[in-house]
């Protein structure tokens, strides 16, 4: 910028110095030559007033030459008529000068004078006339004129000596001055160059209103800056920490498809993956990779990940690409679970249906006519009504559970009494075993669903004697443990392989399908008892041995009285 300064500053000073020395050039040319025809003025009167107009003309201005005004001038003496009397250049000049302009301008101007230069026919050189008349003649001095340039080598000395002066002068001035309106600008950028992080620099007080202008408004720039770029960082860091504390995973990719974010739940899901690293060399799913590749703006795909499934969105932005990892294991499952409970329920209704059916149909077509056979087979059709309607009544059961959609009244219950209720219920199954039942009840007052309570121990007292062995032993025991109620029934009965134990409390999942149907079982007695024991926020222990028995251990929190 100061070179740029100076240079302007220079070629103003010298087409300013150029215009500067035309016109003075000019000016005191045309001084010059007016000063040069007064003097030639008064030397042409001096010389009329000189001449005997009655003597020898010829010879007197010959003699009158040497002290004309320079040397090289030429005298005239016209007539007023045009007639050339006598000429210094030439003895007899013929031609008539009535109508020169000097000659016309001398006789007919007031003071007698007259100016004129032009190209001399006589001489043919460019001269310079001054003629003056004296009342009876025209006088009339010239000399060889060049225009302007005629008094260059008088003039120019002096002008190039100003020019040089004046030039040095200004060039001084000039460096002085782009360096006064630069200096200010050079130290702003060292202050720019210099600031901080958070955009602070120090600024001088300057003199120029301009610069200071300038100062303020970059301060008041920087203020700004610095103001958003806090709130840019306390945004960012916001959305840092949203992303960050989210369940689902979250990667942003730019468009080669390396990682820009990464959530420590994207971690868990895909495993250590750091910013900056290839996301897609990373990814096995040919599912995910296959949706990478599309250039749709939204769309999601499910993939498999260890013993879970994550559904992936994954939206197209213009640098690259946001994927959204979200856990559906719960509803993968519970759609798994859906399609296994119906084909469970067709097929536990199917058999039924199938008995009913068929006995129906024996007996419309009349093939059974002694009626004690007829009893046996309505009495047949009764009991896999019955299995039917306790069936659809545990079924509707779970499905309340499990959308938790029961209003249920809740109150404080004698547990103790419960459990007797349901044996007296089981008497006659626990003579016929013969069981052998032995209870250590503790009075406890639990506050819940009398309805729920009830069924949960008559599924776990029902199992015990259903697959209990002749002559065997049922244990009942009930306690307050450290604010929670405790229940375990325990049987000597056939107990459950190994294998099957984690399977148990699965809906119509039974050991001995056979056995247990002829038991008159629905496969759905243990997973209600999960799922009431769920419902309270309890926990569900099962201990097993094939042919020694089953015991399960029930823990339900207590609840304070309202």
């Amino acid at each position: 910028m100061y070179k740029s300064i100076l240079r302007y500053f220079i070629t103003v000073t010298l087409i300013s110095m150029i215009i500067t020395l035309g016109l003075s050039f000019a000016l005191i040319s045309s001084s010059m030559l007016s000063n040069t025809e007064k003097e030639m003025g008064y030397s042409v009167r001096l010389i009329s007033h000189s001449i005997d107009y009655q003597g020898n003309l010829v010879q007197q201005i010959e003699e009158l030459a040497p002290f004309a005004y320079s040397d090289q001038t030429r005298i005239s003496i016209i007539d007023k008529n045009g007639k050339v009397l006598a000429d210094t250049y030439k003895s007899l000049i013929a031609e008539n000068h009535l109508h020169r302009e000097e000659v016309q301008e001398a006789l007919h101007h007031k003071d007698h004078y007259g100016y004129a230069i032009r190209k001399s026919d006589t001489t043919r050189e460019r001269m310079l006339y001054v003629a003056y008349f004296n009342g009876n003649q025209v006088v009339r001095l010239s000399m060889p004129y060049h225009s302007v340039f005629e008094y260059a080598s008088v003039i120019a000395p002096a002008i190039l000596f100003s020019a040089i002066i004046s030039f040095a002068i200004s060039f001084i001035m000039s460096r002085k001055l782009a360096r006064n309106v630069t200096k200010p600008l050079d130290e702003l950028v060292d202050a720019l160059n210099n600031m901080t992080d958070d955009f602070r620099f120090e600024l001088k007080e300057y003199d120029y209103e301009e610069v200071e202008t300038i100062t303020s408004t970059l301060e008041n720039l920087t203020h700004r800056l610095r103001k958003s770029m806090r709130e840019t960082a306390f945004e960012r860091n916001k959305q840092d920490e949203i992303i960050s504390q989210m369940r689902e995973g979250f990667v942003l990719l730019d468009e080669n498809g390396c990682i820009l974010t990464i959530n420590k739940a994207a971690r868990k899901i895909l495993g250590s993956l750091e910013e900056k690293q290839s996301f897609i060399d990373h990814v096995t799913h040919h599912e995910l990779l296959d949706a990478l590749k599309s250039q749709e703006k939204h769309l999601h795909v499910e993939i498999p990940i260890g013993d879970s499934y994550y559904r992936c969105y994954i939206s197209n932005l213009p640098f690259g690409k946001a994927l959204f990892f979200v856990d559906i294991t719960m509803a993968h499952n519970a759609t798994k679970m859906r399609e296994d409970f119906f084909s469970s329920v067709s097929h536990e209704l199917k058999t039924p249906i199938t008995s009913i059916r068929g006995y129906t149909e024996l007996l419309s077509a009349g093939v059974i006519t002694d009626e004690g056979k007829q009893k046996e087979v309505l009495n047949k059709i009764l009991d896999q009504v019955r299995n039917m309607s306790n069936l659809i009544n545990d079924i509707l059961m779970l499905s309340r559970l499990d959308s938790r959609d029961l209003i249920v009244e809740e109150v404080p219950l004698h547990i103790k009494t419960t459990i007797e209720n349901v044996l007296e219920n089981y008497d006659a199954s626990i003579i016929k075993k013969n069981i052998h039942v032995h209870t250590d009840l503790e009075d406890v007052i639990y506050i819940g669903n009398d309805q729920q309570l009830q069924t949960l121990i008559s599924n776990l007292v029902s199992n015990a004697v259903k697959y209990n062995k002749e002559n065997g032993d049922l244990n009942i025991s009930l306690h307050e443990d450290n604010d929670h109620m405790v229940l375990v029934v325990a049987d000597t009965g056939i107990g459950i392989p190994s294998g099957d134990q984690s399977r148990v409390f699965e809906r119509f999942y039974r050991v001995d399908k056979g056995r247990s149907r002829a038991l008159g079982g629905t496969g759905l007695g243990l997973a209600i008892v999960k799922h009431i024991v769920s419902y309270y926020d309890g926990s569900i222990q099962l201990r097993s041995q094939l042919d020694v028995g089953t015991q399960i251990t029930i823990s339900l929190p207590m609840k304070k009285a309202a």
